[in-house]
């Protein structure tokens, strides 16, 4: 924010305002789009990649609240009382920016995140909602279940790396399961195909004019893929190609060829939406000489349409391509990549939490309500395009998000109308709160399977 602002750590009085609005940060990471995430903002696009927009209360990067001029009189007043200086220049601006999400909830853990999800998560909101844009492909990278994030955290505490060290891989000791829902056409890698498929598209290679070294390379590979299970053949195969040093190379050997496209039912290109030779150009166009290439076109393609769902459990293995959606997820920042990335990659480590089996890709479909679960209770996304007087799904605390036109809330408490890329936090101990517009609004929650009030 270009204006200073005094920020004072408060316990939130309890029969307060519980639908509270929010101020959240853009992240700027490279492969973003320049226009999307602007788009729903409302504000003019300035080319600067805008990849995520992060709504939540994880350490990072926490959302912080909207301060009205009542409120903020109301906190003069105690600053006063207690002795604070009365010089501070305290704005009476209605959006000026307050204290963050995580300082809030430490004033009323039991009644701003409700009873359940305190027993279960303990005091901290246990989701992230995002919006994500791609431009082009995310690193591929898989995440921990819990007993490895924990594990996997407590060792690296120990050791005393940085939060913040580039070799970290674990930020937190939370698992980080989570789902993306689709605004446009996305596209996404999730999982191993099957490994027939994935033979007969590294066996496709071997037409190419390849150097001897290239050559055994790949024959290496192969052989790998032949291995007596499926899960030592991909573990092989995936530690191959990430560490051995021919791997660079024989990517830079196969983008200088063309690689005839093959018909549609083609075991190769089995488990993906395209040809993986399209994938392969696609990715060796942004990531040149990437070993994590090769590891993509192990993996199933989905490509979404609008409104489409898919989750990604602990230990798969996947990729954003490209696309704009709504990305929900456990409040976690761990992450092992296995390439399409010039971050840190601990192949070791990602082969102790990859699942290297083929499975088919998880997609989710909304119950009646509108209502998307993941794998995990740590999060549910509620989907709702032009509610009429709907009631907004609650599960413990919630944040809601306006995408596009005007949605009205409404509760016992307050009446806040949200308008395209302004969003609230809902405390738990709000009884009731309606939606009613025309426009898209997304509300994330725990996946908890409770109903409100909490006690």
């Amino acid at each position: 924010m270009a204006d200073a602002c005094v920020f004072i750590r408060t316990v939130q009085p309890k029969g307060t305002k519980t639908v509270r609005r929010l101020h959240n940060t853009v992240k700027n990471f490279a492969w973003g789009s320049t226009d999307a995430i602007p788009a729903i903002l409302g504000t003019a696009p300035d080319g600067t990649p805008c990849a995520e927009l992060w709504l939540g209360a994880h350490p990072l990067s926490p959302s912080r609240l909207d301060i009205g001029q009542s409120d903020q009189q109301r906190t003069a007043y105690r600053s006063a009382q207690q002795g604070a200086s009365s010089s501070l220049d305290v704005k009476t601006d209605s959006s000026t920016v307050g204290p963050n999400l995580i300082e809030y909830l430490a004033g009323d853990p039991e009644g701003l995140l409700g009873h359940d999800s305190l027993q279960v998560f303990g005091p901290r909101l246990p989701f992230l909602l995002k919006v994500l844009s791609a431009q082009k492909a995310l690193s591929i990278q898989v995440h921990p279940n819990p007993e490895q994030a924990a594990i996997g955290f407590a060792r690296e505490e120990a050791e005393g790396p940085d939060l913040d060290a580039s070799t970290r891989n674990y930020k937190d000791p939370s698992a980080k399961p989570e789902l993306i829902y689709a605004l446009t056409e996305f596209h996404a890698l999730t999982g191993f195909r099957s490994r027939r498929a994935v033979r007969a598209t590294f066996e496709r290679l071997l037409s190419l004019s390849l150097t001897p070294a290239s050559l055994d390379f790949l024959g290496e590979v192969i052989s790998a893929l032949k291995s007596v299970t499926e899960a030592k053949a991909f573990a092989k195969a995936v530690e191959l190609v990430l560490g051995d040093a021919r791997s660079a190379e024989f990517v830079d050997e196969v983008a200088g060829q063309d690689l005839a496209e093959l018909p549609e039912g083609h075991i190769s290109r089995s488990g993906t939406a395209v040809d993986p030779a399209e994938t392969f150009q696609e990715l060796v166009a942004d990531y040149p000489s990437d070993p994590g290439v090769l590891v993509a076109l192990m993996l199933n393609r989905v490509h979404l349409q609008p409104g489409e769902a898919l989750a990604m459990e602990s230990g798969v293995l996947h990729a954003y391509l490209g696309g704009t959606g709504i990305e929900v997820m456990a409040s976690s920042d761990n992450v092992l990549r296995g390439g399409l990335t010039n971050k840190h990659i601990d192949i070791p480590e990602l082969g102790k939490v990859a699942k290297f089996a083929s499975a088919k890709p998880r997609m989710v479909e909304p119950d009646r309500d509108g209502i998307l679960l993941g794998a995990t209770e740590d999060f549910a996304l509620q989907s709702l395009r032009c509610p009429r007087l709907t009631q907004v799904e609650r599960r413990g605390a919630s944040i809601a998000l306006c995408t596009s036109g005007s949605i009205t809330l409404t509760s016992l408490g307050s009446t806040v109308t949200l308008t395209r890329g302004q969003s609230v936090f809902i405390a738990a101990n709000e009884p009731t709160v309606t939606a009613d517009g025309h426009g898209d609004l997304f509300v994330a929650t725990t996946g908890l399977d409770t109903s409100l009030p909490f006690a």
